[in-house]
């Protein structure tokens, strides 16, 4: 019985969850990034509206270059995929925010600040370049340096990726009423034993 439930606990770690709402990518759940389990979402805007100030170290999910590059690894890696919602691995103007001007020859821009941010007011950032899978990668040069009020609005290929720790859901209550019983059994089982 412990073994079945332990199947089913490891049962619901899952693969990210794509957001695609009209054929757009809006973002992605459960996107694994160093053993935890992030939400993204691509929103266009400036750094200072969608992290609050984009001043602080605390303002970014990621406050090293290591962390942020790992979560811009994970975009190429688990959400700019080719699926039946669309072919988000090589069509970069699907992805919310990057516009209809997005293709192999302009890619999508996606990019994960991280702190600190440096006392000129540039943010540091790495950019997940989702375009034709043989020269899909991550970057942290060229783009390396976003200015706090720059708007990707008008930038049909570059836009935030805002990224949020997932909500882990608690297991089921039968889950648990079932380990506890089987916890219950077994202290049972030793004591008939001694």
């Amino acid at each position: 019985v412990l073994a079945v439930g332990l199947v089913l606990m490891a049962s619901g770690a899952q693969a990210a969850t794509l957001n695609v709402v009209g054929g757009q990518l809006m973002g992605a759940s459960n996107v694994l990034v160093d053993g935890s389990l992030y939400d993204v979402q691509f929103l266009d805007g400036t750094c200072i509206a969608l992290f609050h100030g984009c001043d602080e170290v605390w303002d970014f999910t990621f406050l090293s270059s290591a962390d942020a590059a790992l979560a811009s690894q994970a975009l190429l890696d688990q959400v700019f995929l080719d699926v039946a919602a669309g072919p988000f691995d090589t069509n970069p103007a699907l992805t919310s925010g990057c516009g209809p001007y997005s293709s192999l020859v302009v890619p999508c821009h996606p990019a994960t600040p991280w702190g600190p941010t440096r006392p000129t007011d540039e943010v540091f950032v790495w950019v997940a370049r989702n375009y034709d899978l043989l020269s899909a990668h991550i970057d942290d040069t060229g783009l390396a340096f976003y200015d706090p009020y720059f708007n990707t609005t008008p930038w049909t290929a570059y836009v935030y990726a805002v990224w949020s720790p997932s909500v882990v859901p608690e297991p089921s209550t039968a889950l648990l009423l079932g380990l506890g019983l089987t916890g219950l059994a077994a202290k049972g089982r030793r004591r008939n034993r001694s």
